[in-house]
């Protein structure tokens, strides 16, 4: 007991002193053989929704992404950007309990143990995440040695990829060692058409310009990852699992533009952006006694990218102009993070915990018009400089009080410290951010399988430092001259632009669900949620003195638009056949239902909601395996409505209904190989944009259409 008490108070005791990286590990659960992934889900108090090792096996997707996308708890936007509770940018997406700033949706499958996901804030998962928690657990020690080789080839709107991994394991004793090696290489291309129309008070509506974009693309990765795994003896655990990674990016558009006036222009653009990673985590489990465990992480990453950009552009009349862009960014990550538990004989699960971390990114900037360096930004100076340092604690007992009732409560808290350094400008934002929590779950009659909830948080959502730098985007239809600053430029052609006067989104957040389970895979939620939302981030577009014009120009860029208010409801099913007669054991069906509604204080209505809500969602999807034939068919469905939002108090903003269908088939070839055949977004059909400023007297609205591709699949997985 004296240990227990000893680490506990040691871990309290350093978090008083320190500073730390945002977001502590969520409560881990082990799941048994017996365990299905519905079954394991309905033993936390908060709720959580666990994705298992076999269904991320069966489903022959290839990374997380696809994966998460299917998952009917989890809403994807017209963008594509994926949330919980209808809510993209609101979500918290971890892997291994830390917060990232990598490309989480495109890990290899290869590499998941499970995926969990949580509608809540706890203070194991720590202060952010309003909509909740997605956590991405990674495979660590395997038990058996093995050889695998997974790869597939896809085309999309006549552009051709091809994905290939191969991960190999051997163990001992005492010592396990996997290594796994990706190679992706995928081609795009996007084509869009566009026009632009104005309207004034007795000038009726006038045709301003029109124009057209097609933009081929290139995205190259290869990776390297390793998980080296030590027996030390029964109570000691160390694993190692570096990996380094380099990827690239090539873009390439081309485009048009007519003006009614006679004015046209030609624009060719290229970019690359090469990037190098390392990531280098190390991990010591300790089981200090049957009851109580510690675990000490501590992780060095850097990353290090040299993106190049080249515009070229003819006007006629006005001749050729060239802008080249250089960055050279650079960045080290460095954390200790320290989790104990302790149960209790009387049912309390307690634990604590404490991160420390600093995050270092430093730039340098090349810009030129023409061949000479660009006056406009180089009143910022050509470096860069942003340091991150944060402290986090935290604290929570789940207690399960008898048969019936259980409460999790807990507290987390952080402080932030930032360096933002632009040339002369320095800027040195600071948040305390304090969110306390409570949970209670009710089993109905003592059936685990019938579950009320109550959640209550205080969450929150952090800037992005990127956000928070001046360094403009300027304009390229509002350019700027080879010699002096800037002049001034149109609402409908802003500049872009970070803000370091951000603060951080404060939510309140209120969670009543209801879970009802059918047999051992099966289950029905209903869930009602509320946000209350104080100083809302979006964008705002204003005209405002900045030190690359000489005059006023517009500016799009982040702010703080006052209170937004959201309330929602969720239907959710997860249907297994064999849960409810034998004739149906190779069926499985899941989908969900949304409605939402959200109101923001500082923009006029009707049209004041959350940008990427949709007021209404819905998904379907569902497999059957063949008796006769070793073949599995799947499908997976998806609709948002057409909707308008307002972003701004002078911009709003329409967007066509998405619809997808998928397909997939899978087929055992043998015992150790698998074949499968996905077609994806088979619906494909142009998505229509709309975006309308107003200004002064007028109305400006720029509208788009953009060609939207089925893709094919075919992928294979076979042991060696």
């Amino acid at each position: 007991m004296h240990r227990r008490l000893a680490c506990l108070l040691a871990i309290c005791s350093t978090c008083a002193h320190a500073q730390t990286e945002a977001s502590a590990p969520p409560q881990q659960v082990v799941i048994s053989g017996a365990q299905t992934d519905v079954e394991a889900g309905q033993d936390f108090v908060a709720g959580k929704i666990i994705i298992g090792q076999k269904k991320i096996a069966d489903s022959g997707l290839q990374n997380t992404g696809e994966l998460l996308r299917r998952e009917p708890a989890i809403s994807v936007d017209k963008s594509g950007r994926i949330g919980l509770l209808g809510l993209p940018g609101y979500t918290q997406v971890l892997v291994d309990g830390q917060a990232q700033t990598g490309d989480y949706m495109n890990i290899d499958l290869m590499r998941v143990e499970s995926i969990e996901i949580a509608k809540t804030t706890t203070a194991a998962t720590g202060p952010f995440g309003i909509a909740g928690t997605i956590n991405i657990v990674l495979r660590k020690a395997q038990r058996k040695a093995s050889s695998k080789l997974h790869g597939n080839v896809r085309t999309e709107g006549g552009r051709k990829g091809m994905d290939l991994t191969w991960s190999g394991t051997a163990v001992s004793d005492s010592f396990s060692h996997t290594f796994m090696l990706s190679r992706w290489r995928r081609l795009s291309t996007t084509h869009s058409e566009y026009v632009q129309t104005s309207e004034r008070p007795g000038a009726g509506l006038v045709r301003e310009y029109e124009g057209e974009i097609h933009a081929p693309g290139l995205y190259e990765s290869l990776i390297a990852s390793s998980v080296l795994a030590w027996t030390l003896d029964a109570n000691h655990t160390l694993t190692f699992s570096p990996e380094i990674a380099r990827a690239n990016s090539d873009n390439d558009s081309q485009e048009q533009r007519r003006w009614l006036s006679g004015l046209t222009s030609l624009a060719n653009q290229t970019a690359t952006s090469p990037t190098n990673n390392l990531h280098l985590p190390l991990l010591w489990n300790w089981k200090i006694d049957p009851d109580s465990s510690l675990a000490v992480k501590l992780v060095a990453s850097g990353s290090r990218s040299d993106s190049r950009q080249r515009r070229d552009e003819v006007w006629s009349p006005g001749g050729p102009r060239q802008r080249v862009n250089d960055q050279d960014r650079s960045t080290r990550n460095y954390l200790l993070d320290l989790d104990y538990v302790i149960e209790t004989e009387d049912g309390h699960r307690i634990s604590a915990g404490a991160k420390f971390a600093r995050n270092e990114s430093d730039g340098s900037h090349t810009d030129l018009v023409d061949g000479r360096p660009d006056p406009s930004l180089a009143v910022l100076g050509p470096d860069t400089a942003s340091r991150v340092t944060s402290a986090r604690l935290f604290i929570q007992d789940e207690w399960r009080i008898n048969r019936r009732w259980a409460v999790n409560l807990g507290a987390s808290g952080e402080r932030r410290r930032y360096q933002l350094v632009e040339g002369p400008a320095s800027n040195r934002p600071r948040f305390d951010l304090w969110s306390p929590s409570a949970h209670v779950s009710h089993r109905v009659k003592g059936n685990r399988k019938r579950q009320l909830r109550a959640s209550l948080a205080r969450s929150y959502q952090a800037p992005f430092f990127d956000d928070m730098l001046l360094r403009p985007t300027i304009n390229p239809y509002a350019p700027c001259p080879a010699q002096g600053l800037c002049g001034p430029n149109g609402i409908d052609l802003a500049d872009s632009s970070g803000n370091p006067a951000l603060r951080p989104e404060r939510a309140l957040g209120l969670n009543l669900s209801y879970a009802h389970g059918f047999g051992r895979d099966s289950e029905l939620s209903l869930e009602l949620y509320a946000r209350d939302i104080s100083d809302k981030n979006g964008q705002e577009i204003a005209l405002v003195d900045v030190p690359w014009a000489s005059t006023p120009r517009y500016v799009i860029r982040q702010a703080n638009l006052g209170q937004a208010r959201i309330r929602g409801l969720d239907l959710e099913a997860r249907l297994a056949g064999k849960d409810f007669s034998p004739t149906l054991a190779n069926l499985e069906l899941s989908g969900s239902i949304g409605l939402a509604d959200s109101t923001l204080s500082d923009l006029p209505g009707p049209d004041n909601h959350i940008v990427g809500q949709s007021p209404w969602h819905a998904k379907l999807g569902g497999s059957y395996a063949l008796q006769s034939l070793p073949l599995k068919l799947g499908f997976d469905a998806s609709y948002l409505p057409e909707d308008w939002v307002r972003s701004s108090a002078s911009q709003r903003i329409y967007e066509s209904s998405r619809r997808t269908l998928n397909l997939n088939a899978s087929w055992n070839v043998s015992k150790t190989t698998v074949l499968r055949l996905n077609l994806d977004n088979l619906l494909a059909r142009r998505k229509a944009r709309i975006d309308e400023y107003l200004e002064q007297d007028s109305t400006v609205r720029l509208s788009a259409w953009n060609a939207n591709h089925a893709r094919i699949v075919v992928r294979f997985e076979t042991s060696l």
